[in-house]
């Protein structure tokens, strides 16, 4: 079977997927709310013991709180059933690496929030199809299980939603979706086998097809990616701004689209390039655990700020999962310049902090008390050569305040 002709019958699912009994959309002119979680990286608990080699793991990885992942889902799921948004919109990576066990078992949860009446859309993420590091682990061991194709992921997660999408790109699992009677949403796949991590332009030629019949018929458009569509910092543009980006952003002002929410680089981050604004929510599998809350009035303003998982405990492993993780590599890193104990420690305690800050989007809201600290100048003066040096002092030029929301007319 080749990949567009199983991306077809990707797509026809989609558009004939949903519930038995079709939902009634928002009124036109209706306030609305939505929630946007990303890079969920659920790894279905049968896939790992807790063993030597998951361990090992989650020690070399950047900071997920995977083994606890199966918590953080059905922390989420039950929020969003108190919540009651009219949608959540999941903007991949929604697995580990592609397991399919793993969407089988997230897919079941999602579905707890159809039956509620909440609409559930997702595109996948770089890590989510054909990966071929779907492994499972146990003791000291790591096993390859099954991944999933396109196709796969559209059956898996066709009969989240009770409205079916408006059109669908044949060429990947683009979509353009109903949020309300006069607000749709454009969801942008980049993560074709094919070429991962570009918008092709084939599916640039579908995005301006559907942008023009929106147009005509009045519709405010909302885009959704997993790559970034603007360049949000110069540490992370390469590999995380899409392909393409820069024709997407030309497609998107011409139809006076002017919001795209996307993850990816696991950091909140609110970027304005070329008259779109993209919101990158951070990771829901990383400290502090955010989502994003978008609310449209009835004159369409939007209102996007981040929320985080209300759980104690798990915020609490969180920060200590990705605390120690920053740790392990400064130290690591540190090793090479030969400073006392005491300089090491102080730099690695601020390196913390501020990842922790970066992270989490304020760390221009901290730039005054970092300034003051005597370990900063030790990381300009002899950490300046070194990767973390150059990441710290690029992301502290470059940190810009209002991070966690913001308010934007759509029309």
């Amino acid at each position: 079977m080749s990949g567009k002709w199983k991306i077809g019958v990707a797509v026809s699912a989609l558009l004939l997927g949903g519930c038995v009994k079709a939902g009634t959309l928002p009124k036109k002119n209706e306030p609305l709310t939505l929630v946007i979680a990303t890079d969920l990286h659920y790894l279905a608990p049968e896939l790992h013991d807790q063993g030597e080699r998951f361990q090992r793991l989650i020690e070399e990885s950047d900071g997920k709180l995977t083994e606890k992942s199966e918590a953080l889902v059905d922390q989420f799921v039950q929020e969003m059933l108190q919540k009651k948004p009219q949608a959540v919109l999941l903007s991949g990576d929604l697995t580990f690496n592609g397991e399919k066990l793993s969407y089988q078992r997230l897919a079941r949860k999602l579905q707890v929030l159809t039956e509620a009446g909440i609409d559930v859309w997702v595109i996948p993420g770089n890590h989510d199809l054909n990966n071929a590091s779907a492994a499972s682990f146990s003791q000291a061991q790591a096993r390859h299980v099954e991944s999933v194709d396109a196709a796969e992921f559209a059956a898996i997660y066709q009969n989240l939603t009770c409205h079916p999408a408006i059109s669908c790109d044949p060429q990947s699992l683009s979509c353009l979706v109903p949020l309300a009677e006069d607000v749709q949403l454009l969801l942008i796949d980049a993560n074709r086998p094919e070429d991962p991590g570009a918008v092709s332009e084939e599916t640039q030629r579908w995005i301006e097809r559907q942008l023009e019949k929106a147009q005509a018929d009045q519709q405010t458009i909302l885009s959704l990616s997993h790559q970034n569509l603007a360049d949000h910092t110069a540490m992370f543009s390469y590999g995380f701004t899409a392909r393409g980006a820069a024709s997407v952003r030309a497609l998107l002002s011409t139809y006076d689209v002017r919001v795209n929410f996307s993850g990816h680089m696991h950091i909140q981050h609110i970027q304005k390039q070329e008259g779109l604004v993209d919101v990158a929510t951070s990771s829901l599998s990383v400290t502090p655990l955010h989502y994003g809350v978008i609310t449209l009035d009835a004159d369409r303003t939007l209102h996007y700020q981040t929320e985080s998982l209300a759980d104690p405990d798990l915020q609490s492993q969180a920060k200590l999962c990705f605390d120690q993780t920053t740790r392990r590599q400064m130290q690591s890193a540190l090793e090479v310049l030969k400073l006392s104990p005491q300089e090491t420690a102080a730099m690695i305690e601020l390196a913390v902090m501020m990842n922790d800050e970066i992270f989490d989007g304020t760390l221009a809201e901290n730039k005054p008390r970092i300034r003051q600290d005597a370990a900063w100048y030790l990381w300009q003066r002899e950490g300046k050569d070194l990767f973390f040096g150059q990441y710290l002092e690029a992301m502290w030029n470059e940190a810009t305040p209002d991070n966690n929301e913001i308010t934007l007319p759509l029309r």
